[in-house]
């Protein structure tokens, strides 16, 4: 009876040992200024992937006008570092890509939380991750909301946080492109849910939402959207306009 209940106090332990190591910790990106979107791309990860240069292509385009050339060249060239920082501003215009680490000047820390960091665990060859505590200023931007419909858009500007993850399935190759959304509270979370699900035949995206979607609302206050975009789609996304 006791070597029993020893081993099971043992796999008990181990089972606890084994959550908190696969559970990562909130990473801190600095920067030297603050970003309304904020995140990293692990570019070993990212190495050899059909999307990776698309998709980083495609986001090129939120850069201000008078970095895009730069900031679409730095995309495309292959990188030695582990990780890239990359910032986003919107309120004033602005693009952070650092590669390496932090020198003395970037001051500013925002942090990656875990739940930010498990979304992009659970992606497929996830290389991509994107963070903001400003939802609203971000879907108020045209170009975003031409990418994620009216709908979408719509419940963005009422979150409270949101993260992007971005992998890639194979054969054939496609992003696979989440999106969580955090609410306030259950009921937003709900409301969230039903909005991105109805019918809307002016929008561009359309949402299939599963039958889990309202109990992770009102459970988490959490609306986790993912879809897949065909690598050819992306390449054409990404050219010049």
């Amino acid at each position: 009876m006791r070597r029993a209940l020893l081993v099971s106090l043992g796999f008990s332990l181990l089972a606890v040992l084994l959550w908190w190591a696969l559970t990562p910790a909130p990473r801190p990106l600095r920067f030297a200024q603050t970003h309304e979107l904020y995140g990293f791309v692990d570019a070993r990860a990212a190495a050899g992937l059909d999307t990776a240069e698309p998709v980083l292509s495609v986001l090129t385009q939120l850069a201000p006008a008078a970095q895009r050339a730069t900031a679409k060249q730095r995309a495309k060239a292959p990188s030695t570092s582990r990780e890239i920082r990359l910032g986003i501003g919107f309120k004033t215009p602005a693009w952070t890509w650092l590669e390496g680490p932090a020198t003395p000047a970037e001051t500013v820390v925002q942090t990656v939380p875990t739940l930010s960091l498990q979304q992009l665990s659970a992606l497929p060859h996830g290389y991509l991750l994107l963070r903001s505590e400003s939802p609203a200023v971000i879907a108020a931007d045209p170009r975003l909301r031409r990418w994620l419909g009216v709908a979408m858009s719509e419940t963005l500007s009422q979150a409270q946080a949101l993260t992007i993850t971005v992998g890639e399935e194979s054969t054939p190759a496609r992003a696979v492109v989440g999106l969580c959304l955090e609410f306030p509270d259950a009921d937003s979370a709900v409301a969230a849910v039903k909005r991105i699900a109805a019918p809307a035949p002016n929008n561009v995206l359309t949402f299939q939402v599963g039958p889990q979607a309202e109990h992770v609302a009102k459970t988490h206050r959490l609306v986790v959207v993912r879809f897949e975009v065909e690598a050819l789609y992306l390449r054409l996304a990404a050219q010049p306009r």
